[in-house]
């Protein structure tokens, strides 16, 4: 991971404009005044927590109707400031056996180096189309690690409230070469507490693929941390919800089973 992408400070706009008086509609007018989207998304990278972080979570696939369809259980180990700076993801069943697991490892800036396996016990394979439905999921391991938060380029398209609080809508263009049929990921940041709110990836034609939409969150200590979240593909509208049940920090247990201090959102 790049540090200066991790040590960059999101820049502050202050009087350019009043939130309250902004409309509920997108507003898709690009501004020269709007803040640059590289700012805007280093500004969500620099917001990640600076020590390590455990979490545990729970997926559920739902169809169309909301009729759950399969759970599976997810332990994902962040160390975003780490030497180097590192992410784990580990997928298991119902049971907690290990199904697949993803490590990303960002010993120079620009694209990771990614570590796959499948099985309990783990057993390294060739890494597959990280753009694929994980387990029957509607999440991709392209969506789990965030990847598009280090795609290079971007820009400013709009702003647009989500959950309450006005957003910037910024377009991140798929790496070149990258198989999957993202051709890019259009993010919701909202600049203030430096946080992504939803995030929609789209084809060549603009065709919405699979949105993922971050359902609450909650301020702990000076970390804010997702809760829920919520991924539909498209055009069959099949759902999978992500629910945190536990997150460490630094080894210190500080959430559980969605209890804890902050605040929902």
């Amino acid at each position: 991971m790049n540090r200066g992408v991790v040590s960059a400070v999101l820049v502050v706009w202050a009087g350019a404009f009043s939130w309250a008086a902004m409309d509920e509609e997108p507003l898709l007018r690009p501004d020269a005044s709007w803040p640059d989207a590289v700012e805007l998304v280093q500004g969500v990278v620099a917001g990640l927590p600076d020590v390590p972080v455990r979490m545990e979570a729970q997926l559920q696939s739902k169809d169309r109707r909301g009729t759950i369809e399969g759970t599976l259980n997810a332990e994902m180990k962040l160390d975003w400031y780490g030497q180097p700076p590192s992410a784990e993801y580990r997928i298991r069943d119902a049971f907690g056996a290990e199904r697949e697991a993803l490590r990303l490892d960002w010993s120079e800036p620009g694209r990771p180096v990614y570590r796959y396996s499948r099985g309990e016990p783990p057993a390294s394979e060739p890494l597959p189309d990280l753009y694929r439905p994980i387990e029957g999921t509607d999440i991709s391991w392209i969506d789990l690690s965030l990847s598009f938060l280090w795609w290079p380029g971007g820009r400013t398209v709009g702003m647009e409230k989500i959950k309450g609080r006005m957003c910037y809508i910024v377009e991140m263009p798929a790496p070149a070469g990258e198989a999957g049929g993202y051709a890019g990921v259009r993010l919701w940041i909202e600049p203030r507490i430096r946080m992504m709110l939803q995030a929609a990836a789209f084809d060549a034609g603009g065709e919405v693929l699979r949105l993922v939409e971050v359902k609450s969150f909650k301020k702990v200590r000076d970390l804010w941390l997702i809760q829920n979240l919520d991924v539909q593909t498209f055009p069959g509208r099949h759902r999978t919800s992500l629910r945190v049940r536990h997150v460490a920090v630094a080894g210190e247990a500080i959430e559980e089973g969605g209890k804890g201090g902050g605040e929902d959102s």
